[in-house]
């Protein structure tokens, strides 16, 4: 599920099937280069609906009057390629 928080930036939520998030959904901030992993803790089992009112709610204090966070259609791809950047990364960027 991708979602734009309130026209700021897009929140990507990925279910891996395994791996170390043993199943539990994990959250990404998307860049045009990377993906950044949000520290944040969404319960299993959520509905869709469910999962999209979670996150709202723990990015409320980004909203704007007239804004909203919007579902992004779920053909779209992610821009990014799913890859962190490393430290040296970072620090060329700023």
């Amino acid at each position: 599920m991708r979602l734009d928080i309130y026209g700021q930036f897009v929140v990507s939520v990925i279910t891996p099937k395994g791996g170390w998030s043993k199943g539990r959904p994990v959250a990404v901030i998307e860049d045009q280069e990377a993906c950044y992993p949000i520290d944040l803790l969404i319960p299993n089992d959520l509905s869709e609906d469910q999962l999209q009112r979670y996150v709202t709610n723990r990015f409320s204090t980004f909203a704007k009057p007239g804004s909203e966070v919007r579902r992004l259609d779920a053909t779209s791809r992610s821009p990014c390629n799913l890859r962190r950047k490393s430290s040296a990364d970072l620090s060329r960027s700023s």
